[in-house]
């Protein structure tokens, strides 16, 4: 069984990829930023540079799709920044952890709000 990290996993695209994935057999691990009753749900806190650990360990791919949304609240300069901070910052943190690893993902696709 192949082990993928999603991140934006209650995002409309996250629920219908987890819903995909789920009917081929991958075993389906969330990072979230808050913890429900799910084994594989580990929580993450990007402003703080944390990932729970054992999150990121024996993964195939990791789909990040997480960020501030883009349709909740008018596009100001300050929510601008915060829908690329939300972005950048998330990435660069999954990246350090990720290069801290002795066994990487084969892959890692990273298609927040394109």
């Amino acid at each position: 069984m192949k082990r993928v990290l999603i991140t934006g996993a209650s995002g409309l695209i996250g629920k219908q990829l987890i819903s995909f994935l789920s009917n081929y057999n991958f075993e389906i691990i969330i990072l979230s930023r808050s913890k429900n009753n799910s084994s594989n749900t580990f929580i993450w806190n990007i402003e703080n540079r944390f990932i729970e650990p054992d999150a990121l360990n024996n993964l195939d791919y990791i789909i990040h799709l997480a960020g501030a949304g883009i349709g909740n609240k008018r596009w100001t300069k300050k929510r601008k920044k915060e829908i690329i901070d939300s972005r950048v910052k998330s990435a660069e943190l999954l990246f350090s952890e990720i290069a801290k690893l002795e066994k990487k993902p084969k892959a890692i696709i990273s298609a927040s709000a394109i």
